[in-house]
């Protein structure tokens, strides 16, 4: 029976990792139901570069049950905090939890930290409860859902350890417990109240909530409050803070009050007072607005006393949010400006006064923006706001950045001067600048920009016109062990530097918890939408700084995601967005990652001295430096974003390794696929299959998998602890075999499909006749001739014709002349006529594929000796098939030996197709975004394009043609007009004088089925 009398709490170390993964795995019902699979491994990496000060663990019987980190608190100065816990579901109810929040409120105490915070979600309604009765109190706000726990300072304060000590503040306590926001709000303050019980002793305490400190302590023998007139103050005006003492008891009380008041607060108190009953004293005080408005991820800025009653010490202090007469700030609705553009921009007035008034405001000439009247007299209601729309002409593409001073004056005669800075960034085409507000550092160039948020360093990246979340890189961080400490850091410097072909922002960071180091981070912008991070470290000591770690995490929604894994890459094409925990991080072949949703793209690239890796829900990039010497600077990187800069994650990869890097596959995250790739096998051969899954998540489901006449059923559930099922399969007949399943979980419904290409007995055989070469497999028959046109002519299945030809003699047709039909390659550069007159020879050749398959056919060599240009490049057509299977591979190599060097040339691949005795009765399946999804030929003039793979066919005939295209073309068509029907195909080729350079296999295959397939693994073929 699970009790709490076996409940151990412990430290973290590694040999708890393989049982604390275990627990992860368990617990997914906790965090809405995710499947992350975690292991061992996965543990030791994550707390090896965790920040956490404690990770501690409840044991029971050695096995791991909950966990709960505590830290540094990474946005506030004056907490620690609870960055995750969580209790197993099956040991919930045992006060496992409780445990470990007492745990770490204790540790909390004992380093003397006064407060201790931690997040959640608002319908967390198993720990709401919990936290509120272990002393947290849940702040209303709209951002996020915080909870503040202030037992830490109230255990640390003298007067109440008696209390403490003789009755526990867990059991005596006497809130009142709702699943919703805490607070008591007699104005704009917001109040927490702990009561605590016992017989005639009680103690209360309020905290106030912006300056995270106590306005009011009692007890039966005392009580000490403070009250502020109101929670948003003017400055440079004297305010009143009353200070007020209850002596319960009947010894007079020696106190004495000293300020201790915030930088921007001038509160000067120094008062002693001896209180035999009841006291109170108003004293002035005065505020400044700071420069930047208080934050409320941030302790405001406080007014308050430290009270010493008979040498026990009281801080008192409640937090201010200083203000001035009004604000004014101007804003745009327009996107992108264009210079000497008119437009409107509004300024937004907002009053702050308790009586009505009249504003005048004066705009200062300036090289951004040219205002249509330079002087603005207005009302403003009280505590009202108003936009005043302003006519202004761009002058140029800039940051605004300008002082203006604001006349306010009130309607009882009052008046008030304040400045107010106007902050307005206006991006377009062309257009390099910077500049700062309050809250943030910005860059653009072009559409292009870079925001970086003051408080922590957090980054965004993205484009103007962009529909889609920016990349966010958070606050980085050095280690080891990782420090969170630039979370609560404004960069100590920021540099502007426009470069002509880009834009730079340095920011300077200064490490304490690494001191002396200095950490540059260089964000170069470019227009066409890439972003440069580079980091430089610099030892500004006189002692050298060994083994040090830089972590950048990246946050990227992962949609359609690409990422290389072990020589392939994995592609997600399902809606389930993948979270970070369900990459396979150590997998990662390359240096970056590729995203795709709503025509918008991203990519993120990594330098080879880095490494790209989980950081919790996160992405980020590692460095590691064995030394730094004194004075020395180190550069890392570069990090490289693309926001739209690549159509695909090929040209990303393009960019990112060279155009030399060779050629890799692309996987599903989820497929039916034949083992080891062997979708090519030989009638009787048994087949393993596998639906398989590319991600760290256990496969759980039913399995369904039609093969002929049968079908073939496998289970599997999470306990199997599975990342595929298998199926073996065995053909008795050769062909094309379509393959079908179905997957089913809980959660999902996957239709699988795919091919195995069955090889028969016999043999295929080549033929060369008097009118040319033929090939024949025994179901389907192809034919050459190099006297008629460099290409195949005819493809026949079952005797019957596909092609379209006008054989023996080539002539004109449509736009043609000389028009040859049939399947070839051309160059684009040489014409059709220049293509005759040189010579093409065909002979018999066979081709080993990547699995070992034997595939026989034809080659036509036409070596060019006639044109000035392609002089001694030779032009090779592939034409294979395999026994007894309606299957034919199309390639070409080229060999140069021109003694030049070709670069950016188009080989072109055409398919002339009539598989119908009329012209008009032959069509084509494409899958498109439109409501057309077939066409016929011979009718009218159709152009479609982006078509990767297309389904031919014919009204008369039930077997339909299949054309698939490799990934690496440059362009697949369709045209159509009344005298054709092609299908057609685009590739860049470049070769050095003595290279050879080939174009990956073009698939075709006769088969029953009505629409190009979505699913198929005829990508993966390639010939030695």
């Amino acid at each position: 029976m699970k009790t709490m009398e076996r409940v151990n709490i412990v430290e973290y170390h590694d040999g708890l990792a393989k049982s604390l993964a275990k627990m992860w795995n368990e617990s997914g019902e906790n965090w809405g139901g995710d499947a992350v699979v975690t292991t061992e491994q996965d543990v030791m990496d994550k707390e090896a570069k965790s920040t956490n000060l404690h990770t501690f663990l409840a044991l029971v019987e050695e096995e791991v049950v909950g966990y709960c980190g505590l830290s540094e608190y990474r946005e506030d100065i004056g907490a620690l905090y609870i960055p995750l816990i969580n209790v197993h579901p099956d040991y919930q109810g045992l006060k496992i939890g409780k445990q470990l929040l007492l745990t770490a409120i204790e540790k909390t105490v004992e380093y003397e930290w006064p407060r201790l915070d931690l997040f959640t979600w608002p319908g967390n309604t198993k720990a709401v409860p919990l936290y509120k009765k272990c002393g947290f109190f849940w702040e209303d706000r709209d951002d996020t859902t915080h909870l503040m726990n202030f037992m830490p300072m109230v255990l640390q304060i003298d007067w109440l350890r008696p209390f403490f000590e003789k009755h526990d503040w867990y059991t005596t306590s006497q809130r009142t417990i709702d699943i919703k926001p805490d607070g008591i709000k007699p104005n704009e303050h917001t109040f927490y109240e702990y009561r605590w019980e016992a017989g005639d002793e009680f103690v209360r305490i309020q905290f106030e909530r912006t300056g995270r400190g106590i306005r009011l302590i009692e007890t039966q023998d005392l009580l000490i409050e403070m009250e502020l007139p109101d929670f948003k103050l003017l400055e440079k005006k004297n305010h009143a803070v009353k200070y007020r003492i209850n002596n319960k008891t009947a010894t007079p009380l020696n106190v004495s009050l000293t300020s201790n008041a915030a930088e921007l607060v001038h509160h000067p108190l120094q008062e002693s007072v001896n209180i035999s009953d009841e006291w109170h004293g108003d004293f002035p005080f005065s505020i400044t607005v700071p420069k930047s408005e208080p934050s409320p991820w941030k302790t405001h800025p406080v007014v308050g006393a430290t009270i010493d009653i008979e040498g026990y010490i009281f801080p008192m202090n409640m937090g201010v949010f200083p203000i001035k007469a009004g604000k004014v700030e101007v804003r745009s609705v327009t996107k992108s400006w264009r210079a000497q553009q008119t437009g409107t921009l509004y300024l937004d007035l907002v009053s702050q006064l308790e009586e009505d008034s009249n504003w005048t405001i004066k705009l200062p000439e300036n090289k951004v923006v040219k205002w249509e009247t330079s002087e603005i007299n207005t009302k403003v209601a009280r505590k009202g706001r108003i936009s005043v729309p302003l006519s202004v002409q761009l002058l140029q593409n800039g940051f605004l950045s300008e002082e203006v001073d604001v006349l306010v004056e009130s309607e009882n005669g009052a008046s008030y001067t304040f400045t107010a800075r106007l902050t307005q960034a206006f991006p377009g085409y062309g257009g390099k600048f910077g500049g700062d507000t309050d809250t943030h550092w910005y860059g653009y160039n072009g559409l292009t920009y870079v925001e970086v948020e003051k408080r922590n360093h957090l980054v965004k990246i993205g484009s103007m016109y962009s529909c889609e979340d920016p990349v966010v890189f958070f606050t980085p961080k050095i280690g080891k062990p990782y420090s969170e400490e630039f979370s609560k850091r404004e960069a100590s410097y920021v540099e502007y530097i426009e470069l002509p072909e880009a834009f730079v922002i340095k920011t300077t960071l200064a490490s304490e918890a690494f001191s002396p180091l200095l950490l540059h981070t260089y964000f170069k912008l470019y227009g066409e939408g890439l972003v440069e991070i580079k980091h430089e470290f610099v030892n500004d000591g006189l002692e050298t700084k060994s083994s040090i770690s830089l972590l950048q995490p990246v946050f990227m929604e992962f949609k359609s995601v690409a990422i290389p894994q072990q020589g392939h890459v994995m592609k997600g094409h399902e809606a389930l967005i993948p979270f970070i925990e369900y990459i396979r991080d150590k997998d990662i072949s390359e240096p970056w990652l590729f995203m795709k949703s709503m025509g918008e793209t991203k990519g993120l690239a990594w330098s080879e001295d880095a490494v790209g890796k989980k950081d919790d829900w996160r992405f980020a990039v590692e460095y590691s430096i064995e030394s730094i010497q004194p004075k020395e600077n180190i550069c890392l990187g570069p990090i490289q974003v693309g926001v739209n800069l690549s159509p695909n994650w090929q040209k990303w990869r393009e960019f990112v390794l060279g155009d030399k890097a060779p050629n890799i596959m692309e996987s599903s995250m989820f497929a039916l696929e034949a083992e080891d790739g062997a979708f090519i096998s030989k009638v009787g051969e048994s087949v393993d299959y596998a639906f398989r899954s590319l991600l760290t998540p256990y496969v759980h489901g039913t399995l369904s998998v039609k093969n002929g006449g049968g079908t073939f059923i496998k289970e599997a559930g999470k306990e199997d602890e599975a990342t595929k099922m298998n199926v073996q399969l065995t053909h008795r007949e050769p062909g094309v075999k379509a393959i079908s399943g179905q997957f089913r979980s809980p959660g999902q419904r996957a239709a699988l499909n795919t091919y195995q290409l069955v090889q028969g007995t016999g043999n295929v055989q080549v033929v060369q006749g008097e009118d040319g070469w033929s090939v024949d497999n025994d179901i389907i028959s192809m034919k050459a001739c190099p006297d008629y046109y460099p290409g195949l002519y005819s493809l026949s299945y079952k005797g019957k014709e596909t092609l379209h030809n006008q054989y023996p003699e080539a002539g004109p047709r449509a736009w043609w002349n000389p028009w040859g039909g049939g399947i070839s390659y051309r160059f684009q550069a040489v014409s059709a006529y220049s293509m005759l007159k040189e010579e093409t020879k065909i002979e018999p050749v066979m081709k080993i594929d990547q699995l070992g398959n034997q595939w026989t056919g034809i080659c036509l060599s036409t070596s060019f000796t006639e044109h000035e240009t392609f002089k001694g490049v030779t032009l090779r057509q592939y034409m294979l098939t395999l026994p007894e299977v309606p299957v034919l591979a199309v390639y070409a190599e080229i060999h140069q030996g021109s003694n030049r060097t070709f670069a950016k040339e188009k080989l072109l691949y055409d398919s002339f197709f009539n598989p119908a005795e009329k012209l008009t009765s032959s069509y084509v399946n494409v899958k498109t975004d439109g409501i057309f999804q077939k066409y016929y030929a011979g009718v009218e003039e159709y152009e479609l394009h982006d078509t990767p793979s297309v389904t031919i066919g014919a009204v008369e005939r039930k077997e339909t043609m299949t054309v698939i295209h490799p990934t690496t073309r440059k362009m697949a068509g369709v045209y159509m007009n009344p005298e054709v029907f092609l299908i057609e195909a685009e590739y860049e080729w470049a070769a050095a004088s003595g290279e050879t350079t080939a174009v990956d296999p073009t698939i075709l295959f006769f088969s029953e089925d009505n629409l190009p397939p979505a699913q198929h693994p005829f990508h993966g073929i390639n010939f030695k």
